[in-house]
C-alpha cells in the first residue's frame, strides 16, 4: 500500500508542477536570519476554503452571493480565487466586487467607500469551466488582519449546484433566485441568510465557489498551511458535526485562526491558510461527497499549491479510523507520502499527534473502539524523523484524568470537536521556530 500511495501522489506532485514550480531548497526555520535578506515581494495565501464537492449544495438560479473572508496577514493588493472545480458545467460570473464589511452594522453591509470592482483579464465577467478555477486580476483595498472582507459574486443563470466548502463556521449571505446581479449594492437590503442563523442546533452554512484570497507580501512573508478535516476547519458541534454550535458562528475560533493571532502578537512573518475540510479522510475519498475527496488526492492542490507556502501542519486521521477503518500501518504509509510531496516542494511538514475521541457516538468506529488505533498512530508521530518536527496536540487537549478523552472545558460537546479554548490551547502547542520561512533566491 506504501510504494501505490507514493506513486499516486507522485503523479499528482509532477502533474501540478505547472501550476507551482517547485523549490531547490527547503525553507529556513522561523528562527533563521535568511528571510532579512529577502528583496522585493510575491503572493501569499492569506485565506483559504478549500471546496468538496458541488453534489449536496444548492443550486444557483441567476442570484448574487456575499462570502466573508477574514484575512490573517496584511496587505494592500489582493486576488481572490473563484472555483468550479466539482460544478457540473461551465459557470459564468457576470460581476463580482469586494469591500470592507461595516463594522457598526456587520452581517452582508459594506462599509461606505470601499467596494471595489474585480476584474478577469481586465473583463468583470468571467466564465470558468467545469473542473477549472480563475484567479482575479489584483485589486488595491486595504486588507488587515481579521477584519473582515466581504466577496460578492453573481452567477449569471442556472448553472447547477455551485462547488463549495460545506459545514463553514461562518455565514454566507444570497440574494432570491432570479434577483440578478446585487454585487454592487450595500447590503442593507435583500441578502438573507439560509439556514436562519441563530437557531439550535444550527444548520451549516457553506461558502460558494469562493477558494481563496492571497495577498501580496514582502519576499520575506510565507504562509503556514494548516491541513486536516473538521478540527482543523474549526467545528464546533454539540452534538454530531452537521449541528454546529451557532454561538461559535462568524467568531472565527478555529485552530489555524487562533494560531494566526499567536504569529500577529509575535510580529512573525507569516500568513496562515486553512486547508481543513470537514469529514475529510486522509486516505479515502468520503462516502458523503461534501467531505471531499481523499487527502492524498487533494494535498497538491489544497495545500502543496498555496501561493508562498512554506509549512504545512499536516493532521488528519481520525475519520479514517472513524469511518473509514484504518490501520495504524494504513496512516503511517499515508503520512509517508504525503510528508515526501512536500519535500519534494521544498516545503517542510510538522505533524500533528490525533486528538482524543472516547466518548463521541459517532459509528461505526469513533469513541472508544478507535481509541487503541489512535494511540498507537501517535506513538509513531512522536517517535519518527520523516516529519521535520511534531505538534503535540493530543497532549494539549487530552483530560489528564483520563487520556482518551478531551480536556472538559476543551470539549465541544460531541467529546470529538473543541470549543474555542480547546482551539485556542491547540494554537499554543505549535512550536512557532519550527515555522519555515521563505528560501529566498
Amino acid at each position: 500500500m506504501r510504494r501505490l500511495l507514493l506513486i499516486v501522489l507522485g503523479i499528482l506532485v509532477a502533474a501540478l508542477g505547472a501550476v507551482a514550480p517547485s523549490r531547490t531548497a527547503a525553507p529556513t526555520a522561523a528562527a533563521s536570519t535568511e528571510g532579512a535578506r529577502c528583496n522585493g515581494s510575491h503572493w501569499v495565501a492569506d485565506w483559504y476554503a478549500p471546496p468538496g464537492d458541488a453534489l449536496l449544495a444548492q443550486p444557483t438560479v441567476e442570484q448574487t452571493f456575499r462570502i466573508q473572508v477574514a484575512p490573517t496577514h496584511g496587505g494592500s493588493v489582493a486576488r481572490f480565487r473563484l472555483s468550479n472545480r466539482f460544478g457540473h458545467g461551465p459557470v459564468t460570473f457576470g460581476a463580482a466586487t469586494v469591500g470592507q464589511q461595516d463594522p457598526v452594522a456587520g452581517g452582508p453591509v459594506v462599509e461606505d467607500g470601499t467596494l471595489r470592482q474585480l476584474t478577469f483579464a481586465g473583463s468583470r465577467s468571467v466564465t470558468v469551466p467545469k473542473g477549472r478555477e480563475v484567479v482575479s486580476d489584483p485589486v488595491r483595498l486595504r486588507v488587515r488582519p481579521f477584519h473582515v472582507l466581504l466577496v460578492s459574486v453573481h452567477v449569471v443563470g442556472s448553472p447547477g449546484p455551485p462547488t463549495q466548502h460545506a459545514i463553514a463556521e461562518q455565514t454566507t449571505w444570497q440574494t432570491p433566485p432570479l434577483s440578478g446581479d446585487h454585487t454592487a449594492d450595500d447590503g442593507t437590503h435583500g441578502f438573507v441568510a439560509l439556514p436562519l442563523p441563530g437557531v439550535t442546533p444550527s444548520l451549516p452554512e457553506n461558502i460558494p465557489y469562493l477558494a481563496g484570497m492571497d495577498v501580496r507580501a514582502p519576499r520575506r512573508v510565507g504562509s503556514v498551511v494548516t491541513f486536516g478535516d473538521s478540527i482543523t476547519d474549526g467545528t464546533q458541534a454539540s452534538f454530531v458535526p452537521v449541528l454546529l454550535t451557532p454561538t461559535n458562528v462568524d467568531e472565527f475560533q478555529s485552530y489555524p485562526e487562533h494560531l494566526a493571532r499567536r504569529i500577529l502578537r509575535r510580529g512573525l512573518p507569516f500568513a496562515v491558510a486553512n486547508a481543513g475540510l470537514s469529514g475529510n479522510m486522509l486516505l479515502k475519498d468520503a462516502a458523503v461527497p461534501v467531505f471531499g475527496p481523499a487527502g492524498l488526492s487533494r494535498f497538491p492542490v489544497d495545500a502543496l499549491a498555496r501561493s508562498g507556502a512554506t509549512t504545512v501542519i499536516l493532521l488528519e486521521g481520525i475519520n479514517d479510523i472513524g469511518q473509514g477503518l484504518a490501520s495504524r500501518d494504513d496512516l503511517v504509509a499515508g503520512y509517508r507520502a504525503t510528508i515526501a510531496a512536500a519535500h519534494e516542494r521544498g516545503l517542510r511538514v510538522l505533524l500533528g499527534t490525533l486528538t482524543p475521541q472516547n466518548g463521541t457516538i459517532q459509528p461505526p468506529r469513533y469513541g472508544a473502539p478507535g481509541e487503541p488505533t489512535r494511540v498507537e498512530v501517535n506513538r509513531w508521530i512522536r517517535g519518527q524523523h520523516v516529519a521535520d518536527g511534531v505538534v503535540d496536540f493530543d497532549r494539549a487537549v487530552r483530560d489528564p484524568a483520563d487520556p482518551s478523552r478531551i480536556r472538559p472545558a476543551y470539549d465541544g460537546g460531541d467529546h470529538l470537536h473543541f470549543s474555542p479554548a480547546g482551539y485556542k490551547a491547540m494554537a499554543a502547542a505549535v512550536p512557532l521556530r519550527l515555522l519555515a520561512r521563505p528560501a529566498c533566491r
